[in-house]
């Protein structure tokens, strides 16, 4: 089974609707027992039009992968939090990726 997993989406303003351009997303593996030890894999940042798209071949040591929206590090005080988006759905269980697939995560901005 393919390993080669891809996560997606778009970054917008909540207020503006606009789209958030080098907001930092990482996707984190899991391995251990209930993901005790997570490691960064991959790091990029959303484009002019607020989208990223990271393809990942997953190291077999990894049994899921996380996809982390770090726009503390950059967009603090800027934003409270965000909402998110799993293939079109909010959700509020964020940011599980299953290897193999082909996962969408958008993120809504929350301003002060």
């Amino acid at each position: 089974k393919s390993r080669q997993t891809t996560v997606f989406g778009t970054v917008t303003d909540f207020d503006t609707k606009l789209p958030v351009a080098n907001l930092e997303i990482a996707i984190d593996g899991e391995k251990g027992i209930l993901g005790s030890v997570s490691s960064e894999l991959k790091t990029v940042y959303t484009d002019t039009n607020g989208k990223y798209n990271v393809v990942i071949d997953a190291p077999k040591e990894f049994h899921s992968l996380n996809v982390g929206n770090l726009w503390d590090r950059k967009f603090y005080p800027k934003y409270r939090g965000y909402q998110t988006y799993l293939n079109g759905q909010r959700t509020g269980n964020c940011c599980k990726v299953e290897i193999g697939s082909k996962t969408q995560y958008d993120f809504i901005m929350l301003p002060q």
